[in-house]
Formats: C-alpha cells, structure tokens, sequence
C-alpha cells in the first residue's frame, strides 16, 4: 500500500543534464522506495512531466534504494529566455531539493532538420547564424545518444551526412532526433526506417518468393492488406474475383515490373454500370501498364469501376493488352496524339459518374478509389479530388499542389514522412497532380477537358484544377487516397530532351492564362508552403481537448466533432489537437477526412510543444473542459493575441456540488467541489470567451465572475434520423450513458433498485434495456425479467428506435444531456427528472414528462407507454423543437454571433 507523504519522507534529486529536449537526473524519497511523480517548471511554467523511475546501477551503489529512480524526461521550453530549471512534486506539488540548473539563452541560432535516409546514413541540412568550429552533432533513439559527428558551420546551409550503427539497419520504424551537444532543445525529430537489404528490386526480382523478400519492397503492406481484403470478400460471396485470378495478380505485384519480359493472363472486375471510369494513358513501356493495371485488380474498393487503357499508337506488347488483361476497355488512336489528346480522345468512351486519370507508372492501393469518390459523393461543390502520391521508398512524393505568386508550382510536403499530421487532412488546394485525379464526368466535359494550347503534355492538370475552380467548384486533397508513384518512369526528368521539354515551355502557356488567379499566391519557400497550402480560408483555430472525439462513445465526443464542423462551415481551418498526443486510429482518420488538421505525437511531443511551433499562426483557440484549459492558458494568453473561448462541456463544480449535497454525509465530496470552483472559475476569469450547454451554468457562473458579456449558449447540432416504427411495434424503455461519468452510474442504480421493482410490481412485461460502454460489473447483477443490462450499442437506432420511451433519471450533474438531445432527435418520449431535462427545452406535459419520485416515475413510464395521443404529441413537439433550436443552420448562426462578439468576423452570412 502507497504510504503517507510523511512516512515517505522528502524528497533529493540531482538534475544531471539538459540536452536535446531532455531533461536527465535522478529523484528518490528518503525512506520509501516508490517512484516519484515529477513536474519540470522554468519561470513557473510547467514544461515537462515524468516519473523517476528508471534503474540506474550507479544508484544503487550509492545505496539509493534498489536504483529505481532515474529520469529521463521530454520538456518543451522557450530558448529565447534565460530559464531557472526546478523540480516539483507531482503530487504534493511541494519543491524537490535539488542542484541549481540554469539554462541560458543564446545568440547562436542554429535550424536543422532530417531531409533524407542513404546508404545507412542520415543526411541532415543545417543552418548557423555565425561560423562554429568543433560541434558535435548528436542523433537520438528513444532518448539515447546512437551516433555523433563533429562538424564546423560555415554559417550557411549546409549539408552533413551522419552513420547510423548497423542494430538500426532492421526495417522498422525509429523516432531519430537530430540535436547539438550543449544545446537544450532538439533540432529535428523525424520517423525513419532503415533497410538492411538496399540493393535495387530489379536485381532482387528473381528472389521475390523466397522468404524475407517479398515483404522488402516498401509497397509489400499494402498489397499485404489488398489481399487480405479481397479474400475476406471472396469467401463471403462479394467479389467478382476468384481465388486463383486474386492470387496471381497478387504474385505479379510482388514481383515487381522491373525487367518483366512475360504477362501471364488476369481479370479485371466488371460493371455494366461503372460509377468510375480509370483512364490510363500509355505509350510503350507495357511493364509500367500492366503493373499499374494489376494494382488496380488487387487493390479493394467499394465502388464499381471500368479501366480504360488510353493506347497512344505504342509498338510493344501494348497493343495487345485486351488479350492479356479481360475486361479491359481499349481506346486505342490511328496515329500518335501524345499525351493530352490521348486521354481527351479516351475519355469519350468513359461510362462513369466520374473520370480517374491514372498515370502508366503509378501501384494503387486498397480504398484508394473509395476515398476520392466518397468526398465529391457526401459535397456537391467539390469538382475534382487527388490521392496523396508516395515515393517507391515510401516517403511522400505530393500532398497536393501549390501555384505560388510567380506562377511556379511546388509539390507539397516532397520527401517527407507520408504520416505527418500536416500532410495528412483534406483541403483545398491549387491543383491536383494528373498522376492520380478524379473529376465529375459532367464537369469534364462543362469545362471542355484538357486544354489543347497545352499540347502535348504538362500542366494540362494544374490549368484544370483552374478551370475547375473558374467554373464555382472545389479541388480538394485527399489523403487517405494513397497511389504510389514511379516517378520519371514515363517520360525521364531530364527537361531538355524529349516530351520532357514541354514542362518548360507550357509554364509560360498557363503563366499568361492563370496570372491574375494565382498573382497574390505569396513567394516560394517553406514557411509560407505550411501556411499557404491550405486554401480558401478565412481565420485558424487551435482546438484542445483531452482526448480524440469518439462520436460513437459519448455525447461530449459527438458534441466536440458537430462543432468542429461548425467552424469549418465559418470559414475556419481546425488544427485540433488531444491533450494525450495519441493518434486514436479511426476517428483521428474521420477527423482527417472532415478536413481537420490533427496534430499527434510523435511529430509533437506536448501540448506546449504544439503551442511553440503553431500558435503564431492561430487567430483563435477553442479549449474544452477546464483541466484541460488550466494546463495551458496561462502559455497561451503569454505567448499569443489570439482570442481563446473556453467550452466548460459541463460546470464541473456544479456537478460535484450537487453529488456532495446528496451525500452530505462525506465531508471530502464538498471540499473537493469547492476547490474545483476555485480553478474553474480562475479559467472563466482568464479567457475571452465562456461556452455554456445551458442557462442554469450561465447563471451561475455569471454570478461569480460577475461578467455577463463573455457568456455563451453553446449551439448543439442534431442531424436528421429516419423515422422509426411505429410506437406499437415499440418494445420496453431504454437508458444509455457512458458509466465513466459517476452521474450515469447513479442513474442505473437508482433505476433498477428504486424505480423498476415499483413498476415490475404494476407491469412486470415493461423491460428496461441499458445500454453503454465502460459499464461496471457489477450492474450484471442487476438483470431480472424486467432488465436487461446490453453493454455497448452498436448503433443508436438499437437504443432509440427499439423501445417506446427513453428513460433519464439523472440525480446529479451538469451541462445539456446529449442522451436526451439524440431521443429528441429520433421523435422517441422521455421521461426525465429536472436534472436531465436542464437547457433541452423540454417541457413538463407538452414533450416531456419530468419525475422526481419513484412512484411518478412509474406513472408516467405506464402513461407514455400506453397513451397514443401522448406519445404522439410529445414525439411530434420534440422534432418541432430539434427543428428550431438543433439544426446545423441555427447554429452556425449562433457560434458566428460568438466569434463576433469577441472581434472575430467570420464568412458567414
């Protein structure tokens, strides 16, 4: 058992270095050997958490316990400052004695970062502000210092390669910081991975089924996860393929197109109706093709599509693709139209809703198709998408495009890790990259295809994303839309011979046609790339919240996502980003696909990280739920002007208080409470902006803080459901929450041992159903002919449009009840008690029935259940009053009034 503060005595620690973003030392209590909680402070700013817990012999030797108490901790500081470095307790929030650490500003400004992997080598660019002779450049993995070089800097860029130990040469995945010997915070941290086999595919084919090498090629996950897919689907009767043909095309990928001299036969799905037509241009170089054509047969999508090989008068095996690959659509031309006539001319034959153009040198994977289609499917302003493009190495090729000022196009994010939170949400952008885009086939032919002053070949992609624009559409970047990309395979790079040549030449064509569109894009370098590769927004927020909203889970979840789209729809580009730095897998991607920029670790290593190297560019930060808020305002409101509004989710306090008044009993439950006012309402003091679920907390915080004018009604966003049956085809009541909220937790309770026994006793054949996750064991001993305890719901259809009345009987808590928001939402009756219905606008005998003791509950459970008018009235004034108060509409109207109220006008009209 964890002993009193004062039996573990004080604590002693020794702070050993500062260096490369850690902080490095030792920490132990005098007479327990139980780790200590640390928080690292500089200038009384929180910049570092941890735990002394790492064994060090040398600490044992000095008779420290077992040796369990050294640190190594991440902090994140502001190096313009002088910073006296101290430790704190973490828990008694009582100081550590300690050395004195002081850590100096400096006038040497130095940048570096990670730009490439070589022949076991990190090559590094660095930049100095003055010569330096003798630095010793560090690399880090997982804290530990695996290699160092002296350099000299000149005082310009220059670039240093740095050898790695051979024990990293594994192909996994290392998080490698690049740091300076001396200097406190790291210069680059970047994921990297290392093959310990580096000779190129083409002299490796022969051995691509022997094991350990059919999974070297960086695309051998994708294809992994293709035919896991298609299998799936083949054994449940929904695939076109068979096993033999998946299995080939499979064992062709693999192989790889370099040095291909044979095409064994396959098959490509059909679809009379296509939704998609694939256009893939091709002159000569048939391995390229029937690569790229078998990736497209292996690669899993949902949605029906046909490949339409663009044939542009080749003399290889080409010309007689559609007797290799079946199903395969030819458009092949009588004389050499080079590459812009040539997929003008085959795009006649597209059958699609949409028209894919697929570069010959490209290997697509699995959802790649579903991606594009999926976002011009859910907006119909958006004409034209493009896929992330990927290197044959893995690291990213393009993330969309940018025409800057001078007319000069860049690829975005070029050689970077494809999985960095900046490249990795869909936006608008200048253009689309014609080696994987996908426009309406009505739009294709409204602006008259590619333009033929561009012939042959080049910038015929970027003018149309123009033209697509010039005719009121979106161009949007998708990345979870991923296509690897042989560059140069198709017409080589040099720009002075061949096709090649016209990149140069049709530069000046688009450059005299688009010059006023792109005339204010900004000057070309990296700085202004991470800010202007998002288009066609008005203002920046910064969203905080302590952790990834999971819809699905939680009422605050789907609350925090219905908001976040709220902004967008005001002109706002959200960068969001959890307190806990995690990547939540799918709903960080859904997110993402929303066109929400999220940030996670480990390209962030804090919150305060986060806040040094973004918040400059936000216009507003939105911060939910005062734990969070407290952590960080004060950083922020030192660091930045821009406004910060505070979304209390509930007024944590008001809960706690009435909790402690039901269980007056326990003196500690009010202590607590009062405390949590001290520190919420400190955080209602500091912001420009405070959002509120309901009145009752805006009341009451207003009373405190006596400040009306910063008080907000938050909006809340109901989407439409389908009806449901009718209320006799209706079985039983229903609850829902997430049980770890204590209030939800006490509901159930008070239901099944107050209420239900009452109404068991008068209609024994009324169940309760109760769903949620995160649900106690011990609620299974509550199930009984009358109640059913279900766990998790699938989907809210099972909850709401299953039983005839929805039940809340919440005893405590705070904020508007997304529970009873969602029955409202379904036109499902409720019975509620005071405490559910607060800020819904539910009203006691017209749409709802609010209880208080058990014996109501049970008569108006038995009226609702019974009445058909009742029941038909409640149901119908409650979609009356989702309409009114709950649609996206009103509020927009609401958070763009809050916006302005704190100075920050908004697009919206």
């Amino acid at each position: 058992m964890t002993g009193s503060i004062k039996e573990k005595g004080s604590v002693n620690a020794f702070i050993d270095a500062v260096e490369g973003g850690f902080i490095y030392g030792w920490a132990a209590y005098d007479n327990s050997d139980e780790s200590v909680k640390i928080n690292v402070v500089a200038n009384e700013r929180v910049i570092g958490q941890g735990e002394a817990s790492i064994y060090r012999a040398d600490l044992v030797s000095a008779g420290i316990h077992q040796g369990m108490h050294g640190f190594k901790i991440a902090i994140n500081h502001d190096s313009t400052k002088d910073l006296n470095i101290s430790l704190i307790d973490a828990i008694t929030t009582h100081a550590i004695s300690h050395n004195k650490v002081l850590i100096k500003k400096s006038d040497i400004q130095i940048s570096g970062v990670i730009t490439d992997v070589q022949d076991g080598h990190i090559i590094t660019h660095i930049k100095s502000n003055q010569h330096l002779t003798q630095q010793k450049l560090n690399l880090m993995c997982a804290g530990e210092k695996i290699a160092v070089k002296e350099v000299d800097f000149s005082g310009e860029l220059e670039e240093f390669r740095i050898a790695l130990p051979y024990e990293l040469m594994d192909g996994n995945q290392k998080l490698i910081t690049l740091t300076l010997e001396g200097k406190a915070e790291p210069l680059n941290t970047q994921l990297v991975t290392i093959d310990p086999i580096q000779t190129p595919w083409q002299y490796l084919s022969e051995s691509y089924d022997q094991p350990g090498f059919m999974s070297l090629p960086k695309q051998a996950n994708y294809r992994y996860e293709a035919l896991e897919y298609q299998l799936e689907a083949i054994v449940s009767g929904e695939s076109q393929h068979t096993l033999e043909n998946i299995t080939n095309i499979h064992k062709l990928l693999i192989q790889g197109h370099e040095g291909r001299k044979r095409y064994p036969s396959f098959s490509l799905p059909k679809s009379e109706k296509p939704r998609v037509s694939i256009i893939v241009p091709a002159y000569n170089k048939f391995e390229l093709t029937y690569h790229c054509i078998a990736s497209i047969a292996l690669a899993y999508n949902k949605t029906s599509f046909e490949v339409i090989l663009a044939d542009d008068c080749s003399d290889d095996e080409t010309k007689k693709a559609e007797h290799i690959i079946e199903n395969l659509v030819i458009s092949r031309n009588p004389e050499n139209l080079r590459f812009l006539r040539s997929c003008n001319k085959a795009s006649d034959l597209a059958n699609g809703e949409y028209i894919v153009f697929l570069n010959n040198d490209t290997e697509v994977t699995s959802f790649w198709l579903d991606e594009l289609v999926a976002k011009m499917d859910e907006d119909s302003t958006v004409g034209m998408t493009g896929s992330k493009l990927l290197n044959t190495n893995g690291s990213l090729q393009e993330a969309g495009g940018i025409v800057w000022g001078d007319g000069k196009p860049w690829n975005v994010g070029r050689n970077a890790n494809p999985v960095t939170p900046e490249y990795n949400y869909a936006r608008q952008v200048d253009y689309l990259t014609g080696a994987a885009m996908c426009i309406r086939t009505t739009l294709w032919k409204t602006v008259e295809k590619f333009s033929e002053e561009l012939i042959p070949c080049y910038y015929e992609d970027t003018d149309l994303a123009f033209k697509v624009r010039e005719a009121g559409y979106k161009t949007i970047y998708i990345p979870h839309s991923v296509v690897v990309h042989f560059e140069g395979k198709s017409h080589g790079t040099d720009v002075t011979k061949g096709l090649k040549k016209y990149q140069v030449i049709n530069e000046k064509t688009f450059g005299k046609k688009w010059f006023k569109s792109f005339k204010n894009n900004g000057v070309p370098s990296m700085a202004n790339m991470m800010v202007e590769k998002d288009r066609n927004i008005d203002k920046r927020i910064l969203v905080i919240d302590y952790a990834t909203p999971m819809p699905n889970k939680d009422a605050g979840s789907y609350a925090a996502v219905q908001e976040m789209k709220l902004m967008q729809s005001l002109g706002f580009k959200v960068t969001f980003v959890p307190d806990n730095l995690a990547h939540f897998g799918k709903y960080t991607t859904e997110l993402q696909r929303m066109g929400i920029e999220v940030l996670y670790a480990p390209f962030y290593i804090s919150v305060n990280d986060v806040l040094q190297k973004r918040l400059a560019e936000m216009d507003a930060v939105y911060i939910t739920r005062y734990a969070v808020a407290e952590k960080y305002i004060d950083q922020i409101r030192t660091m930045s002007k821009a406004k910060v509004l505070f979304n209390n989710a509930d007024l944590h306090f008001l809960r706690e208080l009435r909790y402690a008044l039901k269980n007056s009993n326990d003196k500690n439950l009010m202590t607590q409470a009062l405390t949590t006012r001290e520190k919420e309402l400190l955080v209602c003091n500091k912001v420009d902006a405070i959002l509120c679920y309901n009145t009752t907390e805006h009341a009451v915080i207003a009373s405190h803080i006596l400040q009306d004018d910063k008080m907000h009604i938050t909006p809340w966003v109901l989407e439409e459901k389908n009806p449901g049956p009718a209320r006799e085809l209706r079985q039983g009541i229903s609850f829902l929450g997430g049980y770890n909220h204590t209030p939800n937790v006490e509901a159930v309770d008070y239901l099944c041992s107050e209420i239900m026994p009452l109404l068991y006793k008068k209609r024994p054949e009324i169940c309760l159903h109760v769903y949620g996750s995160n649900m106690p064991e011990r609620f299974k001993d509550y199930e009984a002919k009358n109640i059913k305890i279900i766990g998790f719901a699938e989907s809210l259809d099972d909850v709401y449009n299953s039983h005839r009345v929805f039940v809340a009987p919440l005893l405590s808590g705070a904020g508007i009840k997304g529970k009873v928001l969602e029955a409202m939402a379904y036109g499902t009756p409720c019975v509620l008690t005071e405490v559910a219905a607060e800020g819904t606008g539910l009203t006691q005998g017209v749409s709802t029935y609010i209880a208080k003791k058990p014996a109501e509950w049970v008569k108006s459970i038995i009226s609702l259940y019974d009445d058909q008018k009742v029941w038909d009235r409640f149901s119908e004034n409650e979609l009356i009053l989702v309409k009114e108060k709950y649609s996206f509409e009103n509020g927009r109207s609401v958070l763009g009034d809050i916006f302005s109220d704190i100075g920050l006008y908004t697009s919206y009209k």
